[in-house]
């Protein structure tokens, strides 16, 4: 396979380098790391370290997210066992800008196209962070992205080259990516995905299964003005910036009925999103206009969301988060009971 001989001669050339392989769950990303295995077993000289990052935004699509972290689990004692130089890592974003803690904590409405404030904060950013660092030691960074998979990719693909090594800069740094599977088409990602045997901790089956209910993922790097990810795509459960969450919709019909809480909370996040009493008549920077949700509405949506916990049966809000959440709502008593004394004062 062509793909596995360049992956194998760049490995070669680039022994030097600190590899980094961006993972996201999905079919591409799964089959760009199926090359890199294959490759890796195959070359000659390798990195000491590739480091396999996936971000964990803490609001993922559950199904997925659950999915990744038990083949994390799996990729991580396989790795050991077979001696490969590859490291799991799994990135978040610092508690202050957390979802829940910039939703709750700080009164932030849920995003929309016009204030999309969340994949900077938890996706972006993290994985920047991790980059920036490695950088200083002339980081590589692989990912699975094609051509055609969309008019956004295509225009990013143009500004940072043509072929499978592009130009990237994050923080002030220079790195490169390196795309082995850009030239795949969907049929031949399916395709390594279910004959190259390594890692074989993956399950073909597994991942044909989930898209059968929803189709494609977020990226694992992505740029602020790109079309949310939740449409037809493997997103956050709590993305309020699509009308429609399809593919949690899609799965919830193929079976996964534990779905239907979180599409329910979410939809109740969109209604609450612009009743203009429960804002804060000025904005945090002193101007006119809708400013962050009202401590009161805050504090139901804590409630409803530790009763979504309780529902599930999962953990969605951290201790952690918790505090970080309660040390926002002291900064913001005093603040509050002017804001809306004024606002009284004016009617």
């Amino acid at each position: 396979m062509q793909e596995i001989d360049e992956t194998r001669e760049a490995l070669e050339g680039n022994a030097d380098a600190h590899w980094i392989i961006g993972f996201s769950g999905g079919k591409d990303s799964t089959a760009m790391l199926k090359v890199f295995a294959s490759a890796v077993r195959e070359a000659r000289r390798l990195p000491a370290l590739i480091d396999l990052i996936y971000c964990d935004t803490g609001v993922e699509n559950p199904v997925l997210d659950a999915y990744v972290k038990a083949l994390f689990a799996r990729l991580t004692d396989e790795f050991a066992r077979t001696s490969a130089p590859f490291r799991t890592v799994i990135l978040q974003a610092p508690i202050k800008d957390r979802f829940f803690v910039k939703l709750i904590g700080r009164g932030y409405p849920p995003p929309t196209n016009s204030f999309r404030w969340c994949t900077k904060n938890l996706r972006i950013r993290p994985v920047a962070t991790f980059i920036k660092s490695a950088a200083r030691e002339r980081a590589i960074v692989a990912l699975g992205m094609r051509r055609a998979e969309s008019q956004q990719r295509d225009r990013s693909l143009a500004r940072g080259g043509d072929g499978v090594w592009q130009m990237q800069i994050e923080g002030g740094r220079q790195y490169r990516l390196f795309l082995p599977i850009l030239d795949l088409d969907v049929y031949e990602v399916w395709d390594a995905i279910f004959s190259l045997p390594y890692p074989s901790s993956i399950d073909p089956e597994a991942l044909a299964i989930l898209y059968r209910g929803a189709a494609g993922e977020c990226p694992i790097i992505k740029a602020p003005q790109a079309p949310p990810c939740a449409s037809g795509r493997f997103g956050c459960w709590t993305c309020t910036v699509v009308r429609k969450d399809l593919s949690s919709e899609s799965l919830v019909g193929a079976g996964h009925r534990h779905l239907l809480p979180y599409l329910e909370f979410r939809a109740w996040l969109v209604s609450i999103r612009n009743e203009d009493w429960r804002r804060w008549p000025v904005r945090r920077n002193g101007t006119l206009g809708l400013g962050p949700f009202t401590l009161k509405t805050r504090f139901e949506i804590r409630d409803k969301l530790r009763e979504l916990e309780r529902v599930v049966g999962t953990t969605l809000l951290s201790e952690a988060e918790s505090e970080e959440i309660e040390r926002f709502w002291a900064m913001d008593y005093d603040v509050e009971r002017l804001v809306l004394v004024q606002r009284e004062a004016f009617r």
